[in-house]
């Protein structure tokens, strides 16, 4: 007996020691590399190791994370045996949470009330079914019908019922809507606060041999996929005389159940584990095709309109001797953001701390601020659109290493609208737009006098002229771009002609989408016309779409 005693006393021994060596540690999350989707943490830790085997949990991590990613430094020669990494989903309880109490009861509240209002407008429905049935049924029920004194009662009876029903229909449909609204905006706050307040850690357990007694530093990297951060643009026209300033700007999300608190933050183009490997070449067969209607040639023909839409300029841009890019003095962030490019990807190091809370919410973060020359120009296609476009187009705009996303335009001061950077364009400048100019008019009407439709022995030829007035009703002279179109025929009992001495002499004809332009000056109050003119011949008897 005195042996089993002295056994069980050992073991005990043996498991408060254990538990005694695996300490537990809080670690410090310090910087964040995100990237268009995910990001990379980096925390770091210390703690007071034996001589020899120890172990030790990391807390505070996130629980979502890559496990694969998981890295581990350590100083003085402490070598890592074995990990862990797990979840505490017990962290935290939501219950201590005051505020999302009150709100839960609240809701709950709400939920019973629209729950007895739906009840009450249920019976108000089969109460009024049942008075409409009775008096129809008192009405119809006698041979002789009603009397007038007795028809006369029973109108003032309806008539009483049924608008105190109708009344209380009408509060409770009214109240219905009011709880419903309630309802929806308590869910709301309580699925915010359930981000907010979702406390589960991530812990990490290691196995560590240290070659001696004392103080280890610890930094723990990982890759988790609940971040992002979207590029979007500030830009600001004063003038057209003026250079254009473009302002950097990024969206940042996080969900990764932490919040990062004045932490070092880097925003990196790279997208970490996207699987791909470059692709390698097979052998290619030959086989007869027959095109599907959907593939056919509408198909084509609407890759060329997409294509019009999306290009302004079709001249190749002059070489530009000075282009000036510079820094304005008054952004302050300019101090703060190192950038940095390689092969693969750009980043942009915050050289100051930033809290980024755990909730989702969308958090802005001003970049660098950059001013570039642009040349501006007036833009319409009255064929498509009346409205003409002011333009800012960059050349060398490369070198401003912009990324693509939406870009919010103020033009002397008042924001104009939204625009995109396609940092994909192929064209050697970038066109930007800045918004619709109503001190710039542009008329488009068919000229009937010299349209035509004539028949040549099976064929029929049909004339087209349109007339197109531009005036600039600015004080300043401005530089032009109006495009028109005429059709291209993709069969050969089909034969298009642009009628170039009737149509007035342009700068620039895309024969494949048959798309010309004109561009010139326009001076302060000036009005010019211009005309487009095509012949389409086409056999009797066929339709054809113009």
């Amino acid at each position: 007996m005195k042996t089993y005693y002295l056994t069980l006393i050992l073991l005990c021994s043996f498991i408060t020691v254990s538990s005694q060596e695996a300490k537990s540690i809080q670690s410090h999350l310090q910087e964040a590399t995100i990237f268009f989707r995910g990001a990379e943490l980096v925390h770091i830790t210390s703690a007071i190791l034996n001589k020899g085997q120890n172990e030790i949990q990391i807390e505070g991590l996130s629980p979502d994370i890559d496990r694969n990613s998981l890295k581990v430094k350590t100083s003085n020669g402490v070598v890592v045996s074995m990990h862990e990494f797990s979840v505490d989903y017990l962290r935290g309880d939501k219950s201590t949470n005051s505020y999302l109490k009150n709100l839960q009861d609240s809701l709950s509240f709400q939920e019973k009330s629209l729950q007895a209002i739906q009840t009450d407008i249920s019976i108000t429905n089969n109460m009024l079914s049942l008075l409409q049935k009775g008096i129809d049924k008192n009405v119809d029920g006698s041979d002789k019908g009603l009397s007038i004194d007795e028809l006369i009662k029973t109108m003032d009876y309806y008539k009483f019922q049924s608008k105190e029903l109708y009344e209380k229909q009408s509060e409770n449909n009214t109240k219905k809507h009011e709880i419903e609204s309630v309802v929806t905006r308590l869910r709301n706050q309580i699925n915010q606060e359930n981000i907010s307040n979702n406390k589960t850690t991530g812990i990490l357990k290691l196995t560590l041999s240290s070659p001696i007694s004392g103080k280890c530093n610890f930094e723990i990297s990982y890759y988790t996929p609940s971040a992002s951060w979207i590029p979007y643009y500030g830009i600001n026209v004063d003038s057209t005389d003026k250079p254009i300033k473009i302002n950097g700007k990024a969206k940042v999300f996080q969900t990764t159940g932490l919040d990062w608190n004045k932490i070092k933050l880097t925003l990196s183009t790279t997208t970490p584990g996207n699987g791909k490997i470059a692709p390698l070449f097979s052998a290619w067969f030959l086989n007869y095709y027959t095109p599907t209607p959907s593939a056919g040639l509408q198909g084509r023909i609407s890759g060329l309109n997409a294509i019009t839409q999306n290009s302004y300029s079709y001249e190749i841009a002059e070489s530009v001797d000075e282009e000036i890019i510079e820094e304005p003095e008054e952004s302050a962030m300019n101090d703060y953001i190192s950038f940095s490019q390689n092969e693969l990807n750009i980043s942009y190091a915050i050289d100051m701390p930033y809290t980024i809370p755990g909730n989702g919410k969308e958090q802005n973060i001003d970049l660098q601020t950059k001013e570039t020359i642009a040349e501006y120009k007036y833009y319409c296609a009255p064929k498509l659109d009346t409205e003409t476009y002011l333009l800012g187009e960059i050349a060398n705009w490369q070198q401003l290493n912009l990324l693509s996303g939406k870009a919010n335009i103020t033009y002397e001061g008042t924001y104009v609208g939204e625009s995109y950077i396609d940092t994909k364009s192929t064209h050697e400048k970038l066109s930007l737009t800045l918004g619709t100019d109503k001190r710039v008019n542009v008329k488009r009407e068919k000229l009937h006098d010299f349209s035509s439709t004539k028949s040549f022995g099976n064929d029929i030829k049909q004339v087209f002229t349109y007339k197109l007035t531009v005036r600039n009703n600015q004080n300043i002279p401005i530089q032009m771009v109006l495009k028109d179109q005429y059709p291209i025929s993709t069969r050969r009992n089909i034969e298009v002609e642009l009628l170039t001495k009737e149509t007035t002499p342009w700068t620039h004809n895309v024969k494949d989408i048959g798309v010309i332009t004109w561009e010139e000056e326009l001076k302060a109050g000036e009005t010019k016309v211009y005309q487009i003119s095509y012949s389409v011949k086409y056999p009797k008897g066929t339709s054809i779409n113009l």
